[in-house]
């Protein structure tokens, strides 16, 4: 930022950052939705608790609308570079703000779910009928 205006590098810098960050958070929920599947098919008697996978894929929607959100901002910043640099109170700005506010709710609701989850697939198995 520079003199208080916003530029469309600063704002390119955070949409490049959040859309690695949530296919990081796309790649880590499929990987548990895999070992689930690998989980029932290797041992008949376990199953993952349903309310537990249904918040997984849930999640996993959510990531993805969130990602089509930032791409349609970039594509958005494109046809409006003209009006770059931007202050705080221009409507991309505080399109921008909304975004970095569900990327962090995101990202506090992918800790609690990898948390959760995690220990419920690995090794050792719990004993619990999931």
């Amino acid at each position: 930022m520079k003199k208080g205006n916003i530029q469309i590098l600063d704002l390119d810098f955070e949409y490049k950052l959040w859309k690695n960050r949530l296919m990081f958070y796309q790649s880590e929920l499929e990987l548990l939705l895999d070992r689930s599947t690998v989980l029932m098919r290797e041992h008949e008697t376990w199953k993952m608790n349903e309310s537990l996978k249904n918040r997984l894929q849930e999640h996993l929607r959510g990531l993805e609308i969130l990602q089509s959100r930032i791409i349609t901002q970039e594509q958005e910043m494109a046809l409006y570079a003209e009006d770059y640099p931007i202050n705080s109170a221009h409507s991309h700005f505080s399109l921008h703000e909304s975004i970095r506010t569900e990327v962090e709710k995101i990202t506090t609701q992918q800790s609690e779910i990898f948390f959760e989850t995690y220990p419920v697939l690995r090794y050792p198995l719990s004993s619990e009928k999931k």
